[in-house]
């Protein structure tokens, strides 16, 4: 086995991802964290959902929402936390008309779009304008050349 083979097996072994199975509101003194239960009982805890969003792939947000969904299909959030991660969720997943951020979002994309065109417009715009100044520098050398008296 060729050692760059070897050195490849180690990392993927140690890149080894234990799937989420249960979640839990963890608190330390007066500060609440969202605890995070995979397989073999390896845990994470993060106060902040844009902490969790950074560490978590896709796959890692589905399956906490599943767990989430089935939780709260018979009962309400009833802790700041709960509820907090219950909406982070279903907004990233379930698009809602009436959401303030999904309106936001789509007000941002249709700002983001509009001036999208219109950096596009006015870099051909610039391009155009140098192209005219660029000819009508060669336009004028050439005229120059021309008018030029020859030996």
């Amino acid at each position: 086995m060729s050692p760059y083979f070897k050195a490849n097996m180690n990392v993927e072994a140690l890149q080894t991802k234990y799937p989420i199975i249960d979640w839990e509101i963890y608190t330390e003194g007066a500060r609440k964290y969202w605890k995070i239960i995979r397989v073999g009982n390896h845990t994470e805890v993060y106060q902040f959902f844009d902490d969790m969003l950074k560490a978590f792939d896709r796959e890692d947000l589905v399956k906490p929402l599943s767990i989430i969904k089935e939780k709260f299909t018979s009962t309400e959030p009833t802790k700041d936390k709960e509820r907090e991660i219950w909406v982070e969720l279903k907004r990233l997943f379930e698009q809602d008309t009436d959401d303030e951020l999904w309106k936001l979002q789509k007000h941002i994309h249709d700002i983001t779009w509009r001036l999208g065109v219109l950096t596009q417009l006015l870099v051909a715009k610039l391009l155009v304008e140098q192209d005219c100044e660029m000819l009508r520098e060669l336009l004028k050398k050439i005229f120059m050349q021309v008018e030029r008296p020859r030996r």
